[in-house]
């Protein structure tokens, strides 16, 4: 398995993304409360113009307040049903929730969960991306062979069982199929010639 610590998140983000277009943006003095791998992405992120987020969106660390529960909201998914936020008491710690449910630690600390949904919106927003259903056990085999899963922690949202694999310009994803045997898997990669492999496996039918 690939160890999230050696994902170079500047690297990853120019490989995906191409180079930064702008310099970082500082935070403004009143982000200073804010855990250090939080700051960093904001500063680090803030040098790409192009959209780095799919499925999920991270509040400007400017409009980030503690509420009255001592946690401070720092991310939504896109419909905002689910919610992650950070303890000032905790700054390593990330907790998450659906709407109106108690919080829940996540089991990533902060680092590597900003990394971990890093990577993860890139597979819903790389151009070069197709998509199977129920695909067999086997046949995924075949589709993962020039990728390593990352171990990243289990995550609640968007439904437990996700898995992600790397392997240079390529990432997957992983899920049981909703119903019935086989897995559904997405395929993204940095340019579509990446995933011409694919097309020798045989029985998948791939949507884009």
């Amino acid at each position: 398995m690939i160890d999230p610590k050696t994902i170079d998140l500047p690297d990853f983000l120019v490989t995906w993304y191409g180079a930064p277009s702008r310099s970082a943006t500082p935070l403004p003095d009143s982000c200073d409360w804010l855990p250090d791998p939080l700051k960093e992405w904001h500063t680090l992120t803030s040098r790409w113009e192009k959209r780095l987020t799919f499925t999920t969106k991270m509040i400007p660390p400017e409009r980030i307040r503690i509420a009255e529960d001592g946690k401070a909201i720092f991310m939504v998914d896109a419909t905002a049903d689910w919610r992650w936020c950070i303890d000032p008491d905790d700054p390593d710690g990330v907790f998450d929730a659906e709407r109106y449910d108690p919080w829940d630690r996540n089991p990533e600390q902060l680092t590597e969960f900003l990394v971990h949904n890093t990577v993860r919106e890139v597979v819903y927003g790389a151009t070069a991306r197709v998509r199977a259903l129920a695909v067999p056990e086997e046949t995924l085999t075949e589709i993962l062979a020039p990728m390593e899963e990352v171990a990243f922690g289990a995550w609640e949202w968007p439904a437990p069982g996700y898995r992600i694999f790397m392997g240079g310009a390529t990432l997957a994803e992983t899920v049981k199929a909703d119903s019935g045997p086989g897995w559904d898997v997405e395929v993204v990669a940095s340019e579509f010639d990446r995933l011409s492999y694919l097309e020798g496996i045989s029985g998948v039918r791939w949507r884009r």
